[in-house]
């Protein structure tokens, strides 16, 4: 409202002769420049207000629904229905050597759940390698065998087709 009572005065200026037209020009171009600024933050502010009123109103939902289990001795299924919007199980990995499975789990109102990871302690750390190590042995062992009743198959064979 400000900027466009200032625009007014400016032209009444020029058109009465107390500004050229050339200051006129100039200064319409910095309240018109102005104004989109002020236009689009109004807009990002806007969206901003939308998405706070959307989060709040998602929490409010969210902590009612905690608040109607605070108090319980057994966690069942339809309790966990009401929390759990969607579960996504990504492919398995095994390009490391090791089966690495991503699953995503979406709570109702809150969106996906990011849980961090625990810090190791020394020892679990040495108890995840020696069972990393021990499954690396049995992953060779079983290849081995593998082979070996291969190749025990095709003597068998040949040994036959030479019969």
């Amino acid at each position: 409202m400000e900027l466009n009572n200032l625009i007014k005065k400016i032209y009444e200026d020029n058109v009465n002769g107390k500004l050229s037209d050339k200051r006129f020009q100039m200064m319409l171009s910095d309240y018109e420049k102005e104004q989109d600024e002020v236009d689009n933050a109004i807009l990002a502010l806007n969206e901003e207000l939308e998405k706070y009123q959307t989060d709040s109103m998602r929490t409010e939902n969210f902590m009612e629904l905690v608040h109607k289990y605070t108090d319980f001795t057994e966690l069942t299924a339809p309790m966990i229905y009401e929390f759990v919007d969607k579960i996504i199980v990504h492919e398995a990995d095994k390009s490391t050597g090791e089966r690495i499975q991503q699953v995503d789990v979406y709570l109702k109102y809150i969106g996906k759940l990011d849980v961090p990871m625990p810090e190791l302690t020394p020892e679990e750390r040495k108890e995840q390698e020696r069972l990393r190590k021990k499954r690396a042995q049995s992953r060779n062992y079983r290849q081995r065998q593998k082979l070996k009743k291969q190749a025990e198959k095709e003597a068998r064979e040949k040994a036959n087709s030479e019969a």
